[in-house]
This record gives structure tokens, C-alpha cells and sequence, in this order.
């Protein structure tokens, strides 16, 4: 056999193969430069509504990952996370979870540090944002929509009781105003007794700095003179009569405000997307709406109520792509401003208020700039102390006792009182 005629047969294989394992690592490359990561998102309507008016700009930006929405009640993400926790399994790669029940899932464990990403928009966001999304100095989920209040009002209404909204600038004008109302036989607002939720106790509370517990986790309820002053102002106005006994969020609730049948809604801006949606379209131009009432001349004119956040989960294993999907959504105020047209979902990113949307009046109230009112109330925000790890039991426990106040069975005293040893002894709290 000829040796130099082995020679060069072995060199044309080698190359051949050469080539072959050239063309076998460009055509890898070829597919990881196409390989998409398929992001996996929890939210509710009309959340993820808003989310989804982001999404073609983001699409465009990022080709490579693609989303992929579940729709699931905001009870059941909470009681759904609970489960996926104790089995150790089954997270999205990113959630919308409410600042009510965020302080529980970082207690936990599940949700990413994003300490690094959120610093340089710690500034851009008021701090009682932060409050939730925060454990021993670590931030694990990007504040997303703010709930500042103020007073929604039937202006056909005012007028028939001779009423100037602008009149109403304490609680005590509040609950004057009551009393013309109760003339004409309308509600101020509708508080239900044996099914009261607390959540408005919670927003009075709120707004002068107050909560279930103090700045070191203490509990508070049956230790601040505020706080009992404030429960005893809701029972007066149940005794004067100028309250609507129903139940929030029920069909005579909603029947009430799109009939005319309650004068104001102290509610969050968010009140809006419901008001304008599905809830009372029909009343466009007969709404208005003012500063909350507040408790003294110097206090402020408005609460927090609500808001929400976006979490990604510690055991998606696409961090990186996720968190491209949150800064994208929520850090980018062009994208915030359009998410607030189109749905009133406040932004919390104050960048977001200098769009020119946000001096634009409003129709459906009137002609007002109601934007601009809340974009002023947003930044009054008091930090409070509502929303902790325990949130969803002493909600709970302040609502029984609240209800047999307001039925006539206990004192706010002992309301306050009740609640608070059922919370020290329900949660371990001291």
C-alpha cells in the first residue's frame, strides 16, 4: 500500500469532518439564537388587561420570549402560592400579587431578591410603596399601582341637597353633609353592619399614619386614643343614620351607585375602571370627585387603598428574562402613562405623572382633571401600617368585632379591645 496515498485519503476525511463539525456548531448556534423562553404569568382582571397594552412594544424588543398569561383570581393566586409553598413546586416565573397580602409571600421565602435591579428606582417611587415589598432590607417584588383616595360624588345629587362639594373638607363637614342627604332619604355611603369588612376602618386609619400595628410590629388597635376616636366617629355616623346598610361588592351595592341611590364613594382611584367599565357607564358627566375628607385642618386629604405589585418567583429558572418582562411593564413611565389611560390603574413610577395624559380632562367626570387631583393625593400618601405578614387574620378578627359594634353589642372600647388580644393571640404579636 502506497503510505503517502493513506496519507492524503486520511487528510480528506479530516477535513471533511472538520467541516462537518463546523457546520454542526453553526447550525447549534442557529437554533439557540432562535430558541424562545416562555414566560408563565399569574394575574387577574383587569390587571393583566393592562399588563397585555405593554406587551407588543415588549414583544418587539424582545422576540425571544414569549408570554404566557393565567388568569386566576386574586383569593385563589393566594391560596394557589400557599399550596405550591408547602409543596415546594409549581410557581409561575412571575405573579401580580396585592400589597395586602405581599409582606405574607416574602415572609415565605418564594419570591426573588430583586434588591439590585429595584435600586435605582427606589427614588422614583414613594417610600409607603416600598413598605410591603421590603424584608430585612431586601426588596423582593416592583411596586406597580398606587390607591390613592379621594371623594367620588353624584354631582345631580349634591345638588338636589344644596351640598358645594368644596365645602366638604373635614370628616365633621362629611357627616353635615350627611345630614342634608339623609333629607332626601340618600345614604352618604354605604357601610354594611353585620357584613362590614373593615376596610374602610382601614383606609381612616390609614391616613393618619395609624394600623393594626406599630412601626415595630406591635399591636396597636387598643393602645392609640387615634384609633378609637376613629371607630366611635363610624358608629356615629351609623347612629345618625346617614350610612346605607349594604355590603360592598354585592348586587344592591352596585345597583346603589349606578341608581343614584348613595351620594359619594370614598374609594381608591382604581373605583374608576369599575365606574366607567361595566359599573355605572350610563352616568358619565354626573360624577366628580375631591380630596378625601381629613381628620384635622392640617391632616391628609387622602389613604392608600389597594395597590399591587409584580413578584418573580425564586425557583423560575428564567430570572433574567423575567425581569426584563417586569422593568419593561413597570419601569418604563411612557409604558406606565399608557397603562393608566387605558385603564385608571394609578402608576406608582412618578415619572409616569409628567405625561401629558395626566392634565387631560375627563368626561365622565365632568370635564374635571380628576388625574391631576389623585396625581396630587398620590404624594400625601401617608407610610401606615395596615398590610403585614398577617394581614388576612387581623382583617379578619377587627372585622367580627367591628361588626358587633356596629350592631350595638359591644363598645368601641371593647371592640378594639377584643381585637386586639384575638390578633396577640391568633398570630404571636406582642
Amino acid at each position: 500500500m502506497d503510505g503517502r496515498r493513506t496519507i492524503r485519503r486520511v487528510s480528506r476525511v479530516a477535513v471533511a469532518v472538520t467541516a462537518l463539525a463546523a457546520l454542526l456548531v453553526v447550525a447549534a448556534g442557529a437554533n439557540a439564537a432562535h430558541r424562545t423562553t416562555t414566560l408563565t404569568v399569574w394575574c387577574w382582571t383587569p390587571s393583566d388587561d393592562a399588563l397585555k397594552t405593554a406587551d407588543a412594544g415588549f414583544t418587539k424588543a424582545h422576540p425571544d420570549i414569549t408570554l404566557n398569561y393565567v388568569q386566576i383570581k386574586p383569593q385563589d393566586v393566594y391560596q394557589k402560592l400557599q399550596l405550591d409553598a408547602a409543596a415546594g413546586s409549581g410557581f409561575p416565573d412571575v405573579s401580580c400579587i396585592e400589597d395586602s397580602h405581599l409582606a405574607q409571600f416574602t415572609k415565605l421565602g418564594i419570591l426573588a431578591d430583586i434588591t439590585k435591579q429595584a435600586a435605582p428606582y427606589k427614588k422614583q417611587i414613594q417610600a409607603y410603596k416600598w413598605t410591603q415589598e421590603t424584608l430585612n432590607g431586601h426588596v423582593y417584588a416592583f411596586p406597580w399601582d398606587a390607591g390613592p383616595m379621594g371623594l367620588f360624588y353624584r354631582r345631580s345629587v349634591f345638588k338636589s341637597a344644596g351640598i358645594n362639594p368644596s365645602s366638604i373638607r373635614t370628616w365633621n363637614d362629611f357627616y353635615k353633609a350627611g345630614l342634608k342627604l339623609k333629607k332626601l332619604g340618600i345614604p352618604i355611603w354605604l357601610q354594611s353592619k353585620a357584613q362590614n369588612d373593615a376596610r374602610f376602618f382601614e383606609d381612616l386609619l390609614w391616613q393618619q399614619g395609624l394600623g393594626y400595628v406599630d412601626a415595630k410590629g406591635h399591636v396597636v388597635l387598643d393602645k392609640s386614643p387615634k384609633i378609637l376616636a376613629t371607630l366611635q366617629f363610624l358608629g356615629k355616623m351609623w347612629n345618625a343614620g346617614i350610612l346605607g346598610d349594604q355590603a360592598e361588592w354585592t348586587d344592591p351595592w352596585y345597583a346603589s351607585i349606578s341608581g343614584g341611590k348613595v351620594a359619594t364613594l370614598p374609594m381608591a382611584v382604581w373605583m374608576g375602571t369599575f365606574l366607567k367599565s361595566w359599573l355605572a357607564p350610563k352616568t358619565s358627566g354626573d360624577w366628580g370627585v375631591i380630596p378625601l375628607p381629613s381628620w384635622t385642618a392640617k391632616g391628609a386629604h387622602t389613604a392608600n387603598d389597594g395597590g399591587s405589585a409584580l413578584a418573580i418567583f425564586k425557583s423560575s429558572s428564567n430570572f433574567n428574562a423575567a425581569w426584563q418582562y417586569v422593568q419593561w411593564h413597570l419601569g418604563r413611565a411612557d409604558v406606565q402613562a399608557h397603562m393608566y389611560q387605558q385603564t385608571d390603574i394609578f402608576p406608582s413610577l412618578e415619572s409616569a405623572w409628567r405625561s401629558p395624559y395626566m392634565r387631560q380632562t375627563d368626561a365622565y367626570y365632568g370635564g374635571e382633571k380628576q388625574r391631576q387631583i389623585f396625581e396630587t393625593l398620590a404624594k400625601q400618601i401617608p407610610v401606615a401600617y395596615i398590610y403585614s405578614s398577617d394581614y388576612e387574620q387581623m382583617d379578619s378578627l377587627m372585622s367580627t368585632e367591628l361588626q358587633k359594634f356596629a350592631l350595638g353589642k359591644e363598645t368601641a372600647q371593647q371592640a378594639l379591645k377584643n381585637a386586639a388580644n384575638a390578633i396577640r393571640s391568633r398570630t404571636g404579636r406582642s
